[in-house]
């Protein structure tokens, strides 16, 4: 009797230590942040942290320009006297985040002004590329010779090998 009462303990010290590993797993997870989840066939989504449009961009030069940003280094060459609170809205954690940058050229004599935005709360990372939702919104009012307009996005820090603009449809 004593021999099996001391096994049945065993098995539910067992039983125990397993079911407190499986929920000391679970937890770790729940705690660590979300940084990406992954989408069905390959992909991985990332999550737009924060976004902001300007109809003057920071961004030298007048022609239409696609870039990521991973460093405060690299922020100081790529934006123009500005500083990620004042462009963004917020400081960038650049161990977790990377910003992403898009402007628009609005040199053609047909150019109408538009505003950019980032309406997605997640962009799909697939195959080295990252699709990024931007949509582009006339509007009136604006001089198109004095206007460049451009987005940024903070987004979840992942690698790629490039981005492709994906336009969404206005309002």
């Amino acid at each position: 009797m004593r021999k099996t009462a001391g096994r049945r303990r065993g098995r539910l010290l067992g039983g125990l230590m397993l079911l407190a590993a499986g929920l000391a797993a679970q937890g770790a997870q729940a705690a660590e942040p979300a940084a990406a989840s992954r989408a069905g066939s390959g992909s991985t989504l990332l999550r737009v942290l924060a976004t902001r449009s300007h109809m003057h961009c920071p961004v030298p030069g007048r022609a239409a320009r696609v870039a990521s940003i991973d460093s405060p280094g690299e922020w100081d060459d790529v934006i123009e006297q500005q500083g990620e609170v004042a462009a963004l809205g917020r400081k960038v954690r650049w161990n977790h985040e990377r910003v992403l940058l898009y402007a628009v050229d609005m040199q053609g004599r047909q150019a109408v002004p538009v505003r950019l935005e980032s309406p997605s709360p997640m962009i799909r990372l697939t195959g080295g590329v990252l699709y990024w939702p931007v949509r582009q919104r006339p509007i009136e009012g604006i001089d198109v010779r004095s206007a460049r307009p451009c987005v940024m996005a903070i987004i979840d820090r992942a690698f790629w090998q490039r981005i492709r603009i994906v336009p969404t449809r206005p309002l």
